[in-house]
């Protein structure tokens, strides 16, 4: 009988260490993603997520994906800041929302950039209201997305079935897997 008990005892000792170390394991992991995946610029992005009704989520995978979250980013294309908007786009963008004196300064302005890239993806939704095609849209265009999305080689009319360019292709895939590690981190916001 004393040993049934003593064997009970180091049973549950052992179970309360293995429980212990893993919800260490997992608090490292939480902590450790919570800096591989930061929200920085929280006010800015769900003010404007929320004005423009676009998923908050979306926009910090969209920064993740194309900036890392690097301010002063510019890309080989000509994007810059947070959201990489490109100067064409960015006039574009300044005359919808009716900004005087746009230059391209303007787009390392992080709140700016924030406000241009939300905006542009609400804009984007309007013509493709699935999240796949807006994000490649996003990425390449929207006319050249159009062009897709006529070509039953690649689309169905509505849903682009294989993206034709393989940067765009992999950059859906990476923001969506992005959006879902934002949602699983936190899901409590």
């Amino acid at each position: 009988m004393v040993r049934k008990k003593e064997k009970r005892k180091r049973g549950i000792r052992g179970l309360s260490i293995f429980m212990s170390l893993l919800l260490l394991v997992l608090a490292s992991a939480y902590v450790l993603y919570g800096r591989l995946f930061p929200m920085e610029h929280e006010k800015t992005v769900s003010a404007y997520a929320k004005e423009y009704d676009v998923d908050p989520f979306l926009v910090y995978a969209v920064i993740h994906t194309e900036s890392r979250f690097r301010e002063d980013a510019v890309s080989p294309a000509g994007a810059i800041g947070l959201m990489q908007v490109t100067p064409d786009t960015g006039q574009f963008i300044s005359e919808q929302l009716k900004i005087s004196s746009f230059t391209e300064e303007l787009l390392k302005d992080p709140e700016l950039n924030i406000r241009m890239g939300t905006w542009y993806l609400s804009y984007l939704k309007e013509s493709f209201p699935r999240v796949e095609t807006l994000l490649a849209a996003y990425n390449a265009g929207p006319n050249r997305v159009r062009t897709w999305l006529e070509d039953e080689d690649v689309s169905d009319g509505e849903i682009l079935t294989d993206i034709p360019f393989e940067e765009t292709r992999n950059y859906v895939e990476r923001v969506l897997q992005r959006e879902k590690i934002y949602r699983l981190l936190y899901f409590y916001k």
